[in-house]
């Protein structure tokens, strides 16, 4: 998990958001760890530096060059990118070394105010959330929290670019999707029609303008190198889905059947990720 990019260090609290899961009894579990938070103060430490022969040395938590840290978004868009936050959303303070970017920041130190709890969390569970978290305040109005707890805004935050960057994300994904479903008949159906030929090379070459764009278009920091990364994937697999018919049917057989294998893999992972995030309590192995 890389969400953020951008760095810059500060010193203070900050209020942001952020997720868990809801394991057994109602201890709280970040999303990708077996340890549970505990009520008050938690202290971040790096798994990858524990002082031994075997692993680099010590440094401070969380440092610029390494991922270690608690992790926190500044807008409920960045943190409702994990479908975990449909059923619970926490407001968290935090405070120590703070690494703030253009989406929420890293804490070496975090403590959580309070929650938000969906109806798909059971009562038991909800007490039990009281139970081992008497300092916070648990909520079932998802808004009440956030007005009782508002959040931090900081100068590096970037949610007009953020959501200026999804809507194109989106625009681009819609655009995909059509040369898909436009290119889907086989080629000789298209080489029939009049202005067939000439209207499936409009469609491919704009998919490798695409890709041209996309590649010079980067942008700086981890997030936008990721994301241009993901595109250039989307892109390279459209531009094989449009080249495997005009080999014929060995071509469409040996390029386009594995890459509907991939597309419904991953629509089950998809469909996996949003089952385990309304499981209550949640597996924590």
């Amino acid at each position: 998990m890389d969400p953020l990019s951008d760095f810059e260090p500060r010193v203070g609290e900050i209020r942001a958001l952020r997720t868990f899961r809801v394991g057994p009894g109602g201890l709280l579990y970040p999303l990708f760890g077996p340890t549970p938070w505990r009520d008050g103060e938690n202290v971040a430490y790096c798994r990858a530096a524990v002082p031994d022969d075997r692993t680099p040395e010590r440094h401070e938590v969380p440092d610029p060059d390494c991922s270690c840290g608690f992790y926190a978004y500044g807008d409920e868009q960045a943190v409702c990118e994990y479908p975990h936050a449909r059923h619970v959303l926490a407001v968290v303070a935090c405070w120590g070394v703070v690494i703030t970017a253009t989406r929420g920041v890293r804490a070496q130190r975090c403590r959580i105010e309070a929650i938000w709890l969906s109806d798909a969390v059971g009562p038991d569970l909800v007490g039990g959330v009281r139970g081992h978290y008497p300092s916070l305040t648990v909520y079932a109005d998802r808004q009440a929290m956030l007005d009782a707890h508002p959040l931090t805004v900081l100068d590096t935050y970037d949610a007009q670019g953020e959501r200026s960057r999804a809507r194109r994300s989106r625009l681009g994904i819609a655009a995909l999707g059509a040369a898909v479903l436009l290119t889907a008949p086989p080629y000789a159906w298209w080489a029939q029609l009049r202005y067939g030929w000439m209207t499936w090379t409009a469609v491919l070459a704009a998919v490798l303008l695409a890709s041209v764009v996309v590649v010079r278009r980067a942008g700086g920091g981890l997030r936008a190198e990721r994301i241009a990364q993901r595109h250039r994937l989307q892109l390279l697999a459209v531009v094989i889905w449009m080249l495997g018919p005009t080999l014929g049917l060995a071509g469409a057989f040996m390029l386009r059947l594995p890459l509907l294998q991939l597309a419904a893999l991953l629509l089950v992972q998809r469909c996996r990720l949003a089952r385990e995030a309304a499981r209550f309590p949640a597996r924590v192995d």
